[in-house]
């Protein structure tokens, strides 16, 4: 009967001394984890802010570009306005 409490007792502080370290485990995970959240956070926002700037630079040219065309071929942008107006107010009237 001895041994058994004896065991008992054993075994008790074993798992006191596992429950212990799964707790320790399991915070370390967490700050590991997230660490990398917010490496992959600020690699995400670093990407965007590159792509919005790529975007505006693109539109920039395509805008500087249009308006060379119409400086350039006045009568012709103006030809080509009317009638995309026509077109758009046929369109809408039906």
């Amino acid at each position: 009967m001895a041994t058994e409490t004896t065991d008992l007792k054993d075994l008790k502080e074993q798992f006191d001394i596992l429950k212990i370290e799964m707790k320790a485990m399991t915070e370390m995970l967490g700050s590991s984890a997230s660490g990398t959240v917010g490496s992959v956070k600020e690699d995400a926002l670093a990407r965007m802010e590159l792509y919005g700037n790529e975007a505006r630079m693109r539109v920039d040219g395509l805008q500087h570009d249009a308006e060379r065309a119409v400086v350039s071929n006045p009568l012709m942008a103006l030809a080509l306005s009317a009638g995309v107006g026509f077109l758009i107010g046929a369109l809408t009237r039906r």
